[in-house]
């Protein structure tokens, strides 16, 4: 990441309101980002130094109001653009996310499982990995067959395997010292 990337983010969270719910504008603020960054004609049109900056300003204000994105999230945006920092948005949203993770004290974990997982599988899976870690934990999930059933869950340096697979293999490896049926 860029070293302008931290100093927006923190600039961001210093200046929010108290009370700001930062989760909602990463959400909102997400999805803005992402059209801007999936829009090679919108990208160039940000990006264009012989597009007024009136007319940028107006499409960017309506973009964001369409993606949802707050007041306050809109002039962060604007200011982005006045520094010709918006196609950098989504590493600098990131840098926001992670700052407000480590303010509250959530740990980024991901959950590898063989089929998808409802929400409240997701969060019981996730109190379970806070109640282990001591602390709040954030999962993303992932599809892999190949597990059969159970979980794999990644956390910091911590691996918690409750997969069917790894728990064949552990019976394979006990059941070959064995004679006998």
């Amino acid at each position: 990441m860029s070293a302008f990337v931290h100093s927006y983010a923190r600039s961001f969270l210093e200046t929010s309101p108290a009370g700001y719910d930062v989760a909602k504008f990463l959400e909102s603020a997400g999805a803005l980002a992402r059209a801007i960054s999936g829009n090679p004609s919108l990208r160039a049109f940000v990006s264009a130094p012989a597009v007024p900056r009136a007319a940028k300003t107006e499409a960017l204000a309506k973009l964001a109001e369409k993606a949802g994105v707050d007041p306050f999230g809109q002039r962060f945006f604007q200011v982005m653009l006045e520094n010709r920092r918006l196609l950098q948005a989504e590493p600098i949203l990131q840098a926001i996310r992670e700052a407000e993770d480590a303010r509250q004290g959530i740990v980024e974990g991901r959950v590898v499982v063989a089929s998808p997982i409802s929400d409240e599988e997701r969060k019981t899976i996730e109190g379970a990995l806070a109640h282990r870690m001591g602390g709040k934990v954030r999962l993303a999930v992932e599809i892999e067959p190949a597990i059969l059933a159970g979980f794999v869950a990644h956390v910091g340096s911590h691996v918690f395997d409750g997969s069917a697979a790894t728990e064949i293999e552990r019976f394979q490896e006990k059941s070959k010292g064995r004679t006998g049926a």
